[in-house]
This record gives C-alpha cells, sequence and structure tokens, in this order.
C-alpha cells in the first residue's frame, strides 16, 4: 500500500469509527437520562474515538514499515487506551460530571471501535 493508500485507509477507519461512535452515544444517551451524563456519554465516546483513530493511523503506517514497528505500534495504542481511561478517572474525581456513565460508555466505545481497527489493520 503506498503512503496516499495508507492516509486514505486512516481517514475510512477514522470515519466509520465516527459513524458507530455516534450511533453508540445515541443508544446511550436513549439508556441514561439523568443530569449530566449526556456529558459524561459524549465525553467517554470522544476520548475512546480519538484514542482509536490515532492508533488506528500509527497502526496503518507502521504495518508498511516492519512487523517490528507494527508491534510497537501495537503497543502504544494499547498504553494510550489504558492512560486515556486513567486520565479519564482522574477528571472524574472532583468534577460534575456522570462518572459511570463517561467510564463504561468509554470501555464499550474502546471495544466497539477495536473491531472496526481490527477490520481495518489486518497484519499480512
Amino acid at each position: 500500500m503506498s503512503s496516499s493508500g495508507s492516509v486514505a485507509a486512516a481517514v475510512r477507519s477514522g470515519a466509520e469509527a465516527a459513524v458507530v461512535g455516534a450511533l453508540g452515544a445515541a443508544a446511550a444517551c436513549a439508556i441514561w437520562r439523568g443530569p449530566g451524563e449526556a456529558r459524561g456519554i459524549a465525553l467517554g465516546v470522544a476520548s475512546a474515538w480519538a484514542v482509536s483513530t490515532l492508533s488506528a493511523a500509527a497502526l496503518i503506517v507502521a504495518k508498511e514499515v516492519s512487523t517490528k514497528a507494527f508491534w510497537r505500534a501495537f503497543g502504544c495504542g494499547m498504553a494510550l487506551r489504558l492512560g486515556t481511561l486513567v486520565g479519564l478517572m482522574v477528571y472524574s474525581w472532583r468534577r460534575d460530571v456522570a462518572t459511570p456513565a463517561m467510564l463504561i460508555s468509554y470501555v464499550f466505545a474502546v471495544l466497539a471501535l477495536l473491531l472496526i481497527e481490527y477490520r481495518r489493520v489486518r497484519l499480512r
């Protein structure tokens, strides 16, 4: 795959993730209707989309370099997901945000977006 092909694949992956994230956020907002929960859900899903898109882009580019670079990018993507989860927990500690809705939506969005990322990035 060429450099422009890698960029196009990364853009497609990000766009698909945005659609899935928006649908998931809408479904979560239909379930949780309490005060501030829509904001928490939006923050959780947006964070998951951001880390998924960055990770997918890194994997697509690293795949073209070498297998070793691919696995390093994979490890960095997982570390970024964990760091974002910890960051969201710290953020919610003394703020007026619906913490359960935010963290649950983040975790489920990460899981759903990993499936899209896996489909886009296959190590051959």
